[in-house]
């Protein structure tokens, strides 16, 4: 779970007739060559963007080496959570480093541990309303959480393609429908058939035997956001990932941001986010990014280092998350040399410098 889909999806919205998610055939989600097409950053320029983005610590690289003062070497890798061949397309050096790594470290590890958890896994209470009040929710034809009635529209259509109703809020929780919009649309052709970047190295690191590290349980996203006092979070990731649910007409921003994160550029990708949200969603964009990333960056990174913390001292991790996680002030980079590592980028082949 990362804003990976981020910009991915982010075009001037068409008139398309027909269903709204209808937008993402598999034309549309389909890249045969990850290049940067600079019309996608509109109103913004490639290199205003760059300007911008240079402000962001560490956010050039995929791949950063970590040594303990003990001498204990560990490996941090950003992630793009897709399954398209262009993402899985793994450098040789990550995959070095997973074929040896002692442990590989991955978000959130989504094996059911027993019969009776594969079971109970689609219907975890946090994710829906309270039964004792299931038509609490505003009727069918008013907005969620704060949205325009257009963005709902995106909401109660990606709804239906993830296998809920249109009526949506009268089921999921808030915590649940943010939880629904984490996916991206385009990942719906290969779902259950090919895994996302995150569960290939998962599975790579398995067949090399290494132990796999959750970095945090499959429910702590819904527990966290199902708390009273986490509303306004919870509202702001709606908000953020509806945003990303605009129709488009190409894949030229998807090609584009392949091209971005290939190329390890993620001051652009940042940036890119802001201008998109702030024409998608008005004034309030700030606001809605500032809390979202507070809690799925800042504070799951703390999460992810205090459970690696003891591994990491050891030496012999592999530690992939989400590109986001990497970069900033509390980004996983500054994090771990706070820890007192020290962490340098590895420049892969075809990054910038």
């Amino acid at each position: 779970m990362l804003r990976s889909i981020c910009v991915a999806c982010a075009l001037t919205a068409l008139p398309l007739a027909g269903h709204a998610q209808d937008w993402a055939t598999a034309e549309v989600c389909t890249v045969e060559t990850a290049q940067i097409d600079g019309s996608v950053f509109a109103p913004a320029t490639l290199v205003q963007l760059e300007v911008s983005g240079a402000a962001i610590s560490n956010s050039k690289g995929r791949f950063w080496r970590i040594e303990t003062e003990d001498g204990a070497v560990s490996h941090l890798w950003g992630t793009y959570h897709s399954a398209d061949p262009l993402i899985l397309d793994l450098p040789a050096a990550l995959r070095e480093a997973i074929a040896a790594a002692r442990v590989v470290a991955i978000e959130v590890d989504f094996i059911a541990k027993s019969r009776a958890e594969l079971r109970d896994a689609p219907f975890y209470e946090a994710r829906f309303k309270e039964a004792g009040d299931p038509f609490s929710a505003p009727v069918l034809g008013n907005t969620i959480a704060g949205l325009s009635e257009e963005l709902t529209g995106w909401v109660r259509d990606r709804a239906i393609d993830a296998g809920w109703t249109e009526d949506v809020e009268l089921i999921l929780s808030d915590a649940g429908i943010a939880e629904m919009l984490l996916s991206d649309p385009c990942e719906d052709f290969a779902g259950g058939i090919f895994p996302i970047q995150d569960d290939y190295i998962q599975l790579l690191g398995r067949l090399a035997g290494a132990d796999i590290l959750s970095l945090e349980d499959q429910n702590d996203f819904l527990d966290d956001l199902s708390d009273p006092a986490r509303a306004a979070t919870v509202e702001a990731i709606i908000q953020v990932y509806a945003a990303y649910l605009k129709p488009v007409a190409s894949n030229a921003e998807r090609a584009t941001s392949f091209a971005l994160y290939r190329q390890g550029r993620m001051d652009v990708f940042a940036a890119w986010d802001k201008v998109y949200l702030t024409e998608t969603l008005g004034a309030g964009a700030g606001r809605a990014l500032n809390l979202t990333d507070a809690y799925l960056l800042a504070e799951r990174n703390m999460r992810f280092l205090q459970r690696s913390r003891g591994e990491i001292a050891q030496g012999g991790v592999v530690m992939a998350v989400g590109f986001s996680h990497l970069p900033g002030q509390t980004g996983l980079v500054e994090m771990l040399r706070a820890e007192g590592h020290t962490v340098t980028r590895v420049v892969l082949p075809g990054e910038v410098e």
